[in-house]
């Protein structure tokens, strides 16, 4: 089989889960390309990726800037979503039909996975305009039905959680299409080194706590005051490691203020991801459905907070609701709670037990067999 995943930079969550579906998929023996959707845009005509650039940059301005101006955004697709008027993402997206139909049909793809909305749209496009060959699944990667989720017709549905059934068909998700298979994660995060390997191969203290602070791939402008509160709220034996994404100026930021502190451990973007968490002992982090979805899996204890209005609030109410993590969307709250967490080890132990009962490690292989099924 011939498989193409199709993700989106906005964000780097979507891009690991794609990774994760794609490694999956070569473990299998399918041939499996993953790409950025607007790689394919960018060879047609210039308007095509011009305005999709422009999306993804207000996506992440706005974000980073106007957490709360995305949140109302957020608030008004919720609404838009149930009305038969296609959506401001759709018409956007469409615009990326041809070029995408064009390649999918030229290299002969049995199927197209798509972990982020974006090109899930640009494929229904497709359908509506040509007669696909290609099946075509979605995969939903926050603990919600986001906005325009089930806007685009597809052939199934891939979710990461039963309880979100009853959300998805209160949206108009066909059930017969539909399969709980978790939300893919790469292997290495079900296979971690242990904890004292980890920390020696990344040059961390082996007798501290560790606390890991995510910022997410586009950065999170609270990453530093969360490093300074947790540096606060404890004392010198102690270490922490900020993970700043791509956000260079961040890094520097962060990095330019902490750089005499031994306490601290400054990371730009980094592949290693698997490892710092094997390294941590606890990890404080905005509630993305991938990084999340990560750490519960390696078995981390987590605390949430920063969340951007929308989907990301969600998911914290989701994974604080099945006790896989503590809630505290203030930064000194957060601090307080993750040394809380810290030193209870039967607190820990509870959290690591829900997250082995509402995770499943081999997300991404099931995404796999749905796939298998579909195309016979």
């Amino acid at each position: 089989m011939k498989v193409l995943v199709l993700t989106r930079s906005m964000g780097e969550g979507h891009n690991r889960a794609a990774k994760a579906i794609g490694e999956a998929f070569t473990n299998k023996g399918h041939e499996c390309h993953v790409m950025d959707a607007l790689s394919i845009a960018n060879a047609g005509p210039s308007e095509h990726h011009k305005l999709t650039d422009i999306a993804s940059g207000v996506y992440c301005w706005t974000a980073l800037r106007a957490p709360f101006l995305f949140g109302a955004v957020y608030k008004m697709g919720e609404v838009y979503t149930r009305t038969p008027v296609p959506s401001p993402i759709y018409l956007t997206s469409a615009r990326l039909a041809e070029p995408t139909y064009a390649y999918i049909e030229e290299n002969e793809y049995d199927a197209v996975v798509a972990p982020h909305l974006f090109p899930q749209e640009t494929l229904m496009a497709m359908r509506k305009r040509h007669r696909v060959k290609a099946r075509h699944i979605a995969v939903l990667t926050d603990y919600t039905c986001i906005p325009f989720f089930s806007e685009a017709k597809v052939d199934g549905y891939c979710i990461p959680h039963a309880d979100l059934l009853k959300d998805c068909r209160s949206h108009g998700i066909p059930m017969n299409r539909t399969a709980v298979t978790g939300l893919p994660v790469m292997a290495s995060f079900g296979r971690p080194p242990s904890k004292a390997d980890a920390r020696e191969a990344l040059g961390l203290p082996a007798d501290k706590p560790v606390f890991l602070v995510m910022s997410g791939g586009v950065g999170s402008m609270k990453s530093g005051e969360l490093c300074g509160a947790l540096l606060t709220a404890g004392g010198e034996d102690m270490h922490v490691v900020v993970l700043t994404g791509r956000r260079e100026d961040l890094y520097l930021q962060i990095a330019g203020r902490y750089q005499a502190d031994p306490r601290v451990t400054v990371v730009p973007f980094t592949n290693r991801v698997p490892e710092y968490m094997a390294a941590a002992d606890v990890m404080l982090s905005k509630p993305g459905g991938v990084s999340s979805t990560e750490a519960a899996v390696m078995g981390l204890p987590l605390v949430h907070t920063t969340t951007i209005p929308g989907n990301e609030t969600k998911n914290a109410h989701f994974f604080e609701k099945h006790g896989m993590s503590l809630y505290a969307p203030r930064i000194e709250a957060a601090a307080a709670a993750a040394h809380k967490l810290i030193s209870d080890p039967i607190r820990q132990t509870r959290m690591r037990e829900d997250q082995r009962a509402n995770m499943m490690p081999d997300s991404a292989e099931r995404v796999v067999d749905q796939v298998e099924k579909l195309v016979g």
